[in-house]
Formats: C-alpha cells, sequence, structure tokens
C-alpha cells in the first residue's frame, strides 16, 4: 500500500496570480506520482509570506499531520512550506517525530543527507527573503533620488497610481481612479472631497489654538471622510477621525501636523520597517537619524509657511507646557518607558461598538477612546471609576462563589495531589530498564564469556548504584497532602480577592486577565444611559493558599456573565 501524502501550496503576494496554487499543485501531484503516493489532502495559502506561521492553511496542516491523518508531506519546494529557520527547523523535528516525512524537489526526509540539505535550504529561502527587502530598498531609493514616486499615501494627495497624469497631485476634488471591485478590477474616474481644503481647515484650526480633539470632533460632526476611508485595504476601521491622526508625533514625524509634504518638501528614508527574524508578520519601526534624500517642489505646496511656522511654534509651546507639568510629578519608570496604568481595570475595558478601549478623559470616569479623541465612536456614556471597579468586582466574586466552579477546583485539586504523590512512567521504565541490563550482564559474566573485563565490570557496578538509587527514591513514602476544607480555602480567597487585587493594581490587571481571559466589552442599553459589561470567566492562575504549587484551575468554558454600570 502506497503512503497516504498532503499536497501544500503557497505564494506570497496579491500581485502574484491565483493560478499559481493550481500550478503548484500540479506540480506536487507529479512529485507525488514520481514517489508513488496517494494524495488524499491538500492545504494552500495564498497571498501569505512563508516568513510567517499566521498562515491558516499551514495551521492546518500541522494539524492535521499532528492527528497522522497522511505520511508525506509534498511542496513544490520548502520555501514554500517555510521562508525562515526559526520556524523551519523546530517543525522538521516535529514532523520527524510524528512519523512523517517530506518531499519537494529540494528535500526529501527520507534520505540520511536531509538533515544537512534542508538546513542549506533553508539557510537560503531565510536570505533570499532579506535579499528582496534590501533590492526593494535600493530600488525606492533611485526613485525618490529621480523624482518620481515611491508609493504610498498622504491625506490630501492623489497618489501617482491613482492619478490621470501618473504623477503625485494635489488633491482638490478633481477627477481621479478609483477600483470599486479591488484592484484586481477595472478603474473609473470619479470625483471625491477637496482634500486639500480640509487640511488647509486643520492647519488654520490648530494654529488658532484649537486642540486635534476638538478638531476630530468637528470633521466628524460635519461628515468629513477620515484618512484611508476611500483606500483599497483588506480590513477597516469603523471610526472616524482621531485626534492621533492630526497631532501624531513631533519626534517620528508622524501625523498631519508633521508631513513636510505639505509645504512641498518630500522626504524620503526617514525610517524603515525592520521584520521579525521569528514571524515576518511582525515588524517595528526603525527611525533614521537623518532622511536619506529630500526633494522640494512648490507645486506640491498646499500649506503656505507662515500658517506652518504658526502651527510649529504652537507645537512647541504646547510640549513646553506639557514637560513642566511632567517634571513637577515622580515617575516611577525609566525614560521612555512609558507610566503603567495607575487603576485596576485601566487597559481592561473596551468599546463594544467600536473596539477602541475604555480610558481615563479625567482622573474619575472612563469613556470610549474613539470618542473622547474625536466623537468618532455613538458611545457618549461615561462611567466613574469608583464604579466599575466595585461592580466589576462584586460580580468577579460572585462568580466564583458559583457552586460549581467550587465543585470544578476541588475535583482538579484533589486529582493534582493524587498525581504528585504517583511515581513518573519515566522513573518507573528506567527502573525496568536497569533490571534488565544487570541481569544480561550478570549472566554475561556467568557463562564465562566475559569474565575477566574490567570495563563489564565497571558497568555492571554502575547499572547497580543507579538501579539501587531508584529503587529507594520509589520505596520512599511519599507524604499524602490532605486539605481539611477546599471549598473553604476557595471561599476565602474569593472574599479577599478585591482586595489583592486593588492593592498592586499592575499585578492586578495580570491576573485578572488570566480570570477573565480576554477584555472586557462595555455594551450600551437600549436607552444609552447605562452599559453592560460582557465577559467569559476564565480562571486560568488560581492557586490554593499554601498548597502544592501545581494545583491550579484552568478555565472550564464558563459561560460569558454580564452586569450593568
Amino acid at each position: 500500500m502506497s503512503a497516504r501524502a498532503a499536497l501544500y501550496a503557497r505564494f506570497s503576494t496579491e500581485k502574484q496570480s491565483e493560478s499559481s496554487i493550481d500550478d503548484q499543485f500540479r506540480e506536487c501531484e507529479r512529485i507525488a506520482q514520481r514517489h508513488d503516493l496517494t494524495v488524499v489532502a491538500c492545504f494552500n495559502d495564498a497571498a501569505i509570506s512563508g516568513g510567517t506561521t499566521r498562515r491558516p492553511g499551514y495551521q492546518s496542516l500541522l494539524s492535521a499531520a499532528r492527528r497522522r491523518e497522511f505520511d508525506v508531506i509534498v511542496a513544490e519546494d520548502t520555501s514554500r512550506l517555510w521562508r525562515n529557520l526559526a520556524e523551519q527547523s523546530p517543525r522538521l523535528a516535529e514532523l520527524a517525530d510524528l512519523g512523517i516525512q517530506v518531499v519537494t524537489h529540494d528535500l526529501d526526509t527520507r534520505h540520511e543527507s536531509s538533515a544537512i540539505m534542508g538546513a542549506i535550504g533553508g539557510a537560503m529561502a531565510s536570505a533570499y527573503r532579506q535579499e528582496i527587502g534590501r533590492r526593494t530598498r535600493r530600488g525606492l531609493e533611485g526613485l525618490a533620488r529621480s523624482g518620481r514616486s515611491t508609493g504610498g499615501r498622504a491625506y490630501g494627495f492623489i497618489a501617482a497610481c491613482d492619478s490621470q497624469t501618473g504623477c503625485i497631485e494635489i488633491d482638490s476634488g478633481q477627477l481621479r481612479k478609483t477600483w470599486p471591485n479591488g484592484r484586481g478590477g477595472e478603474p473609473v474616474l470619479g470625483n471625491g472631497p477637496d482634500q486639500a481644503a480640509v487640511v488647509t481647515r486643520i492647519f488654520t484650526m490648530y494654529a488658532e489654538g484649537v486642540s486635534a480633539r476638538k478638531i476630530a470632533a468637528a470633521l466628524n460632526a460635519d461628515g468629513v471622510p477620515s484618512p484611508g476611508a476611500s483606500w483599497n485595504r483588506t480590513s477597516r476601521r469603523s471610526a472616524g477621525w482621531l485626534a492621533s491622526a492630526i497631532h501624531g508625533d513631533i519626534t517620528r514625524g508622524t501625523g498631519m501636523l508633521n508631513n513636510a509634504r505639505y509645504t512641498g518638501v518630500i522626504v524620503w528614508g526617514r525610517s524603515q520597517w525592520t521584520r521579525s527574524a521569528a514571524d515576518s508578520s511582525k515588524r517595528r519601526r526603525i527611525m533614521n537619524k537623518t532622511a536619506l534624500h529630500s526633494t522640494t517642489n512648490e507645486g506640491l505646496r498646499i500649506i503656505p509657511q507662515e500658517l506652518w511656522d504658526r502651527v510649529k511654534a504652537r507645537q512647541k509651546a504646547v510640549s513646553r507646557d506639557v514637560g513642566d507639568r511632567i517634571k513637577v510629578g515622580q515617575r516611577r519608570n525609566a525614560p521612555g518607558a512609558g507610566r503603567p496604568p495607575k487603576y485596576l481595570f485601566s487597559g481592561l475595558l473596551a468599546c463594544a461598538e467600536c473596539g477602541a478601549s475604555f480610558v481615563l478623559r479625567n482622573r474619575t470616569c472612563y469613556a470610549c477612546a474613539s470618542w473622547w479623541n474625536g466623537a468618532a465612536c455613538a458611545n457618549k456614556i461615561n462611567v466613574p471609576r469608583t464604579v466599575v471597579e466595585k461592580v466589576m468586582l462584586d460580580g468577579i466574586r460572585q462568580d466564583l462563589a458559583d457552586p460549581a466552579l467550587i465543585k470544578e477546583f476541588e475535583v482538579r485539586a484533589r486529582a493534582a495531589m493524587r498525581q504528585s504523590g504517583e511515581p513518573k512512567a519515566d522513573q518507573r521504565r528506567r527502573v525496568a530498564q536497569l533490571r534488565q541490563e544487570v541481569q544480561n550482564l550478570t549472566d554475561a559474566i556467568a557463562s564465562g564469556m566475559l569474565r575477566g573485563s574490567p570495563a563489564l565490570a565497571r558497568r555492571l557496578q554502575a547499572a547497580e548504584n543507579e538501579l539501587a538509587q531508584q529503587e529507594s527514591v520509589r520505596d520512599v513514602k511519599r507524604p499524602t497532602f490532605i486539605v481539611p476544607n477546599i471549598r473553604r480555602a476557595f471561599a476565602e480567597l474569593s472574599a479577599g480577592i478585591d482586595q489583592v487585587l486593588l492593592h498592586d493594581p499592575e499585578r492586578g490587571r495580570q491576573e485578572l486577565r488570566g480570570i477573565l481571559g480576554d477584555r472586557i466589552k462595555l455594551i450600551p442599553d437600549e436607552s444609552r444611559t447605562f452599559l453592560i459589561a460582557d465577559y467569559s470567566l476564565g480562571l486560568a492562575a488560581l492557586q490554593l493558599p499554601n498548597a502544592n504549587a501545581e494545583i491550579m484551575v484552568a478555565g472550564a468554558g464558563f459561560e460569558p456573565a454580564t452586569f450593568g454600570l
């Protein structure tokens, strides 16, 4: 009977053809036929890099492998499966332990030389991915130095790929190309809002003393589309204008008020993105000390120099005021590390309508961040911090007193105690192996074949010593853990949980994440007067006091609970 094979195909970007999957499967079928393999399953990932494990098809392939639904994985080449050694090496080891082979054009783990070939191929695939990034950046620098577009979009301008001239233009509401059905469809010409006028309005309002929050709220109230509202994205946020998109970060040059392009200065190379070596879907931004290249094109100026200078002057004044306020207090963390949340539920609350966090708008009240930072959400309800803490802790304490939960805790605690008193399976196997080895060596010496071997005598002595040690450990009477009243101990733990959590908010938040699993969603009621807290009880990290450290409760799938705020 021929071995069962699973085929895997993948291509990296949306610019590649969907037919690439079918082409790869056809080649995989030829490989399977050549090696007398029977295809039983097919898995694929479209427009996802092989440098990340966040691939649905790839994860389904691994899950099926762990269930041993096939014997061989077939791909066109190893780079389709992996493009980094950080994932390739441990995965090949896991598949080998499962007894599953990998067969491609450049690798066959059924051969003895596969370990060397796999390491070489994986290193080459990883290096090639990095080389693609280097070449891309080199090409972009060439475009920037020649005055051509390097891609990217900025509010107030029409990107070169969307303009009728093929060059970047100021967006004053003229005709532009749009793709109603995505980039794969046909573009059409249409008018849009006068984004250049919106940019001028933002700069003027800020220079006149209006805060970024109030500017965002005014734009949302007037129904002005937010940046990126019409861009071709795979995912889109529901919120509109936010204050952060306006004020940004002066040091990094982010935010509309810091974009020098509005004065006709086009900067390239101010920052660059570095992808994680272990997962290419994760990346971090690195700021360069100086931009690699900049050009000036007065034809792209939207903001007069006088208005730009007024905005910069106000930013400096605001920055000075904020700095003075910070110097008054004591910062607990190192410079640049950021201040940890001061209160227990900060960072754990989320708006159910827009997904944004519920943040402290002042010292006493929580509010939706999207609403507070620009009225980009309809959830305007404010809730006092003290009410959140009291109602949530009362609700969690009531849940912990649920008889079903206490019974589950008691069952698992007693099971953990019983398990701790039993000898481990590995220890029992080792004792049996040592006994057999001593018996074999004794028989060999008794037969006279190896009577005068010093090495054999030493080996026998070592085996006997280890056997005696293992058996002495086995014979030691293990202590029996006795908990007179597990229910009472758990009840005492639950009753005092609010004091423990409030005593150390930073640690308390970590414990709450273990108990609640995910963030707490705050849902407005029908009258939009009260909030309903929706969460699921997970109990990932509760431990009995004064008991074995291994006795823990891992969530048993309890139903979500709701409380009114």
